[in-house]
């Protein structure tokens, strides 16, 4: 309880600056006498349910984070068994593929990219010759 008394002390809902940081500064050396973390001390059931009783936090249950959290979650599965169907419909393409086809290489899908990135500056170079010749 000692401990959860100065934790209180120590939180943003203690006006005092200095009775804070000297509640952090006893709170550090607590626990570097007894060789402990912080982050161990604060995840004990007993301090959390001591500093509940002594803080009273106001905590909200947001339904709609939670369902919100829950869709992204369909989500992420969906996504993880759309590209196992991806990568198994690119083997089976590659195995059913005629002997003298060639093959996809990984490179092959940014060919297009590259020959719309220069279909793209050959429209801007023709574009700005053709609006300096209408300022001419």
């Amino acid at each position: 309880m000692a401990y959860a008394k100065l934790v209180a002390s120590y939180d943003i809902g203690n006006p005092s600056e200095a009775e804070a940081m000297n509640a952090a500064r006893l709170i550090r050396r607590r626990l570097w006498v007894l060789g402990l973390r912080f982050v161990d001390v604060m995840e004990r059931a007993d301090v959390k349910e001591a500093l509940d009783a002594l803080v009273q936090p106001v905590r909200e249950d947001r339904s709609d984070l939670n369902e919100a959290f829950v869709k992204i979650t369909e989500l992420a599965e969906l996504l993880a068994k759309e590209r196992e169907t991806v990568v198994s419909l690119r083997a089976e393409l590659a195995r059913n593929a005629p002997a003298g086809a060639a093959r996809a290489g990984p490179n092959d899908a940014d060919a297009g990219l590259v020959n719309g990135v220069l279909v793209a500056m050959a429209v801007l170079v023709v574009t700005a010759l053709l609006i300096a010749a209408a300022l001419r």
